[in-house]
């Protein structure tokens, strides 16, 4: 008798989003893709799951990312109701924006660009190499079995650049371009709809940090649903800041700034600068020790408004790290909360490097244009649900940390996590195995070969076996040396 896996219980709670067959090849291709060893293409998650997914053909498990009709916004939607059940309810909801590559090659994919690798990168050399740019949005979670916070995608998009690839042959994907930062602006809104009233942070590196974010993530912004939405960032050093503008007098038209104020690279430089010591979270869940000085003011653009922002200007004691910005439009954050929350947000850095190690986000080979915009949302959303489930269902954590005689892993990890899930789905395997055990060992096909178009002998035979039905091709046994 086969028992009922609570990963799979959890998957149960998309099943709105589908059509019951639909669903059915879905929860298919789920366990494919978390048993897979290696690329995550259709083909090698139906060998990872072949006890579930020998009754239906294998064009239909290829046509879920290319023609079946679902929304991913409403995937999104569900996804981010269960990572809401791991965050108090009066927590200040904080999401982590970035932009992530992932590099894809040929002639025939669309939507391929020329971006900076991040990776291959340094400050003074820029790599640029071909593939997609993600722009994804991620809730920052605190598990009580981790010490670092985790950064689970709960909505994506793909960014088009303006000018193709010069070698890419397929039409664009979109009609008109839009900016990544439009881009992950529009995701925010869509986020903060389905937070339903809560307080929300926004975390962003500094390539967030602009004029348009600061108005719309504040009191004041036009949209009324970002309203109660603030900015994090980092901010340029010589960043131009401003007073409060003088009282109106009555002539002429209002203004909206007062005199120029020193920029933090000039107060950094100022002997008469009082700096401040504290003991903060730092990278890597650890603590250090860092200096900082503070201070506030109106950052003014023409066309823009007149934004009140706070910052602070960190320096390592060490030495190891350059002076940094910190900016926020959030009054209520005091200087140490300010550099933490930045801190938190290279969680979602972390899940994009152990999505392409333990997924297989870069081993996707898809030329659909439809395929291409749903499988990294739907691989960074098999991330997120893999957590979600492991806090939810797995009583003593501590138990699943696969470590080494000569390595002692002080917390869990995503690979334990992953291995633990892995466990789960293996348990509701029947006695009929895997696909391993029943093909690899018997020197047969379950899988009939591809029909060959040339011409030959061999073609002509395969062509004719296919013809009168035949389902399994027999390798011939292997001769021993001794006949």
């Amino acid at each position: 008798m086969e028992t009922v896996s609570t990963l799979l219980l959890i998957f149960a709670s998309f099943e709105p989003a589908f059509t019951r067959p639909t669903f059915e090849r879905f929860s298919v291709l789920l366990r494919g893709a978390l048993l897979a060893r290696g690329p995550r293409t259709v083909t090698n998650c139906l060998r990872a799951a072949w006890p579930w997914a020998r009754h239906a053909h294998f064009t239909t498990y290829l046509n879920l990312l290319r023609r079946a009709r679902y929304s991913l916004g409403f995937l999104g939607a569900l996804l981010f109701r269960q990572v809401l059940t791991l965050i108090p309810k009066n927590a200040v909801l904080e999401l982590a924006v970035d932009e992530t590559l992932v590099r894809r090659y040929g002639v025939q994919t669309p939507g391929i660009g020329m971006h900076r690798d991040a990776v291959r990168s340094s400050h003074g050399y820029r790599i640029a190499t071909p593939g997609h740019k993600w722009i994804v949005v991620s809730v920052v979670v605190a598990l009580p079995f981790m010490t670092r916070r985790m950064a689970l995608p709960v909505a994506c998009a793909l960014y088009t650049p303006a000018k193709p690839a010069k070698r890419n042959l397929r039409a664009q994907l979109r009609e008109h371009h839009h900016t990544p930062l439009s881009i992950a602006l529009t995701l925010i809104k869509l986020v903060v709809g389905w937070a339903r009233g809560r307080n929300v942070r926004v975390l962003g590196d500094g390539a967030y940090a602009t004029h348009a974010w600061a108005d719309a993530l504040q009191a004041q912004s036009a949209c009324r649903r970002l309203q109660r939405v603030r900015l994090v960032s980092r901010l340029r050093l010589d960043a131009s800041l401003y007073g409060d503008p003088p009282r109106y007098s009555g002539i002429g038209r209002p203004r909206t700034k007062g005199q120029r104020l020193p920029s933090p690279q000039d107060v950094a430089a100022d002997p008469a600068t009082r700096w401040h010591t504290a003991t903060v979270t730092w990278y890597g869940a650890t603590r250090k020790r860092v200096r900082w000085c503070t201070g506030q003011g109106r950052w003014y653009k023409c066309g823009n408004l007149a934004k009140k922002i706070y910052w602070v200007l960190v320096r390592d004691p060490e030495g190891k790290r350059g002076d940094a910005v910190l900016m926020t439009t959030d009054e209520s954050l005091s200087s140490t909360q300010i550099i933490e929350a930045f801190v938190r947000r290279w969680a979602l850095e972390v899940t994009f490097e152990e999505a392409r190690r333990e997924l297989g986000l870069e081993t996707l080979r898809n030329w659909s244009p439809t395929a291409v915009r749903r499988s990294v949302p739907l691989g960074l959303g098999l991330y997120a649900l893999v957590v979600v489930w492991f806090a939810k269902h797995v009583k003593n954590p501590e138990r699943c940390k696969q470590s080494m005689p000569w390595y002692k892993k002080p917390a869990v990890t995503f690979s334990d996590m992953l291995a633990a899930a892995r466990q789960d789905i293996v348990r509701t395997t029947g006695p009929e195995g895997t696909f391993e055990e029943q093909g690899a060992n018997t020197g047969e096909f379950l899988v009939p070969l591809p029909m060959k178009t040339g011409h030959g002998k061999r073609g002509s035979k395969i062509r004719r076996s296919q013809r009168k039905g035949a389902h399994k091709i027999h390798r011939p046994p292997a001769k021993s040396r001794a006949g």
